[in-house]
């Protein structure tokens, strides 16, 4: 797959969509950042916006695929933040739901937990999952 391409299978498509975030570790570079969007054939669309910062094509994103639930990157440092990541949510997309990611994984460079974003967000329907909890969306 590549940026814009879409993988379909019985139960549901894959589409590759931009990100804005580097795409290398140690010297070496490791392609093109992406994030995802997973449209079943029955079910709601989910957009996983991946390792990003916002940026004005989250608007096309939006209007083209409109996703249903978003997967939100919130640790700062190498993605959005807190305030960030609520701007955007708020500014391009109506999700119906919405799961904050990549936080409380690098202790002391990103966020440590959700809480600022769930503060941002009040009055929308933040799920933070905890290790190892299923959901069903």
């Amino acid at each position: 797959m590549n940026t814009g391409g879409t993988v379909g299978g019985p139960d549901f498509e894959i589409t590759l969509v931009n990100a804005l975030h580097s795409s290398s570790m140690e010297g070496v570079y490791l392609g093109n950042p992406n994030g995802l969007i997973v449209r079943p054939k029955d079910g709601k669309t989910l957009y996983h916006m991946g390792d990003t910062d916002m940026f004005a094509g989250m608007a096309l994103i939006a209007e083209f695929h409109r996703p249903q639930i978003g997967i939100v990157p919130i640790g700062d440092r190498f993605t959005m933040g807190a305030h960030s990541a609520a701007y955007t949510c708020k500014k391009f997309f109506s999700f119906e739901m919405i799961l904050p990611c990549h936080y409380g994984t690098f202790p002391g460079l990103l966020d440590p937990d959700a809480d600022k974003f769930v503060a941002e967000m009040k009055d929308q329907n933040v799920i933070v999952p905890k290790v190892g909890q299923a959901l069903t969306v």
